[in-house]
């Protein structure tokens, strides 16, 4: 194997671990979502069910429009640019003070995170080399996987431990 074939080589570990901390961040949150409608705003279940599928919505509506500019313009631009925002709505979270204006912010929050998704993939596909894109996207994935089954985990002691919400979302933010 050449030094041309290495996978893990610095920049395709950067966007690695900048996968597994943009799923790590989503999913920590994710288990007390409808703990915290509930308890803060005495939202029913079919209110929390419809304030937490807004994300999902935005971000699957997000996706073609983000490989359309991840095509376009500079990756690393838009891979940035995405990540800002997709950072910027964790701060939302902290400061809705209202279930309107939590449901808009968690809605909205969706669309960055198609677009963060869609541009560290393929980030991630140009770091590699082409003999081994397939490892590699193996590997990429394993990322989000590793989140996802980490940080709801964490998510959970953190907040049964402490008892405050605010410190989710700020370590989600973080």
């Amino acid at each position: 194997m050449t030094q041309q074939d290495r996978l893990w080589n610095s920049n395709y570990v950067k966007v690695w671990v900048a996968n597994f901390m943009i799923f790590f961040s989503f999913m920590i949150v994710s288990p007390l979502l409808p703990l915290y409608l509930s308890e803060n705003y005495q939202a029913d279940k079919d209110t929390i069910g419809f304030v937490l599928s807004g994300y999902t919505l935005t971000a699957l509506l997000a996706r073609p429009f983000s490989g359309y500019l991840v095509d376009s313009f500079p990756r690393k631009v838009v891979l940035l640019t995405a990540y800002s925002v997709f950072f910027a709505f964790f701060a939302g979270y902290l400061i809705a003070g209202t279930m309107t204006l939590f449901a808009i912010v968690r809605t909205a929050h969706g669309a960055p995170m198609g677009s963060v998704t869609v541009a560290n993939s393929t980030s991630a596909i140009d770091m590699l080399p082409s003999s081994r894109h397939a490892e590699g996207i193996g590997y990429y994935g394993l990322s989000n996987n590793l989140a996802t089954s980490i940080a709801p985990t964490v998510g959970l002691l953190i907040y049964d431990s402490i008892g405050n919400y605010d410190i989710i979302f700020l370590l989600a933010l973080l």
